[in-house]
């Protein structure tokens, strides 16, 4: 009776360990993913989002549901996700914006997260097609003439957009009235109905209204100018007001994904690879292209690299604007040199 007892405790132990031993290798993914994207529908993170998301299910072999969750800069997403079991079922949908999570107090910095950047759009600064202001000189004497009148919307308070149309501001010398929006969506909506007199957001997100018609670039919030359909060549912004170079050299829109950095290392790496596929696949070139944007395709090592690099310049010209919630140096984020 002993020797039968001994051989069934032996097999079941065999069978636990087996059993045990499976559930430690379970191939990623073996279920839905979930993407939290920080900010509202039809924006450039929603629209890049959505368009790799449905190119890596084919990859991954398993549903991924995105939803907008818009909120306190990125926040409310930013910690769903964190919040969250990090085991790569629950993604951030996210932008450069989530470089100044940090200094906006809204999740943790860039050395806590991994980053899967997509690509993105060159800064521009519109008004509607029936605005008197036909150039950026014009917009910029009248905010001189009668400072903190004239509307300029942007996609958050202390996003890129607004600090985008602030470089803009103090390289003009003058002061415009910043109105925040919960995305470039609405803050492009806002100027379409005339609620303001111009639009702070990236030429991707802007650019089938001015092949409409319906908005006119006046300039781009850059270091190079770009061709608009419809409306010819437009200014770069760091030509005309030396001031604001750095800043427009400097920061710029990247979308993509997050996923916290203790994330098991092949969750990432099957996760990346995926995101590389989506990257390269066919229809991607067509979408980059008519979202008037740059291929930036880094995942791993290179792109935690950029992104705190990034982090670091974001987050010091944030406080030099008066906007910083949380002291950079406080976070341990370096001061970058100019």
């Amino acid at each position: 009776m002993k020797k039968y007892t001994v051989i069934f405790l032996l097999f079941s132990l065999s069978v636990s360990l087996a059993l045990a031993g499976g559930k430690k290798e379970e191939k990623y993914p073996s279920k839905p993913i979930t993407i939290y994207i920080f900010s509202s529908q039809g924006g450039g993170t929603d629209v890049w989002v959505r368009h790799l998301s449905a190119l890596m299910e084919k990859e991954l072999g398993v549903s991924i549901m995105c939803n907008n969750l818009p909120g306190a800069n990125g926040g409310t997403a930013g910690m769903k996700v964190w919040n969250s079991p990090h085991d790569g079922y629950t993604v951030l949908g996210a932008s450069e914006t989530a470089l100044f999570f940090g200094v906006n107090d809204v999740s943790p910095t860039a050395k806590n997260w991994e980053f899967f950047i997509g690509g993105g759009s060159p800064g521009v600064i519109a008004v509607h097609k029936d605005s008197p202001y036909k150039t950026i000189q014009d917009l910029v004497k009248a905010a001189k003439d009668k400072p903190n009148t004239v509307k300029i919307s942007n996609s958050g308070r202390g996003k890129l957009w607004h600090i985008k149309a602030m470089q803009l501001e103090k390289g003009a010398d003058v002061q415009f009235q910043h109105v925040p929006y919960n995305g470039s969506a609405p803050a492009i909506t806002a100027l379409l109905s005339k609620e303001v007199d111009a639009v702070s957001c990236s030429a991707g997100e802007i650019a089938e209204y001015i092949r409409g018609g319906m908005a006119r670039p006046l300039v781009m919030t850059e270091t190079v100018e770009m061709f608009f359909e419809g409306a010819g060549q437009i200014p770069a912004g760091a030509s005309l007001y030396p001031k604001a170079a750095f800043g427009f050299k400097n920061l710029f829109q990247w979308l993509g994904f997050m996923l916290p950095a203790d994330t098991p290392p092949a969750v990432l790496e099957q996760f990346g690879k995926a995101f590389a596929k989506a990257m390269d696949d066919p229809s991607t070139l067509p979408f980059i292209q008519q979202q008037k944007a740059r291929k930036i395709a880094l995942w791993g090592k290179e792109a935690k690299e950029l992104a705190l690099n990034m982090e670091s310049i974001a987050s010091w010209v944030s406080k030099d604007l008066g906007l910083a919630k949380k002291d950079p140096e406080a976070l341990g984020i370096p001061k970058p040199k100019e």
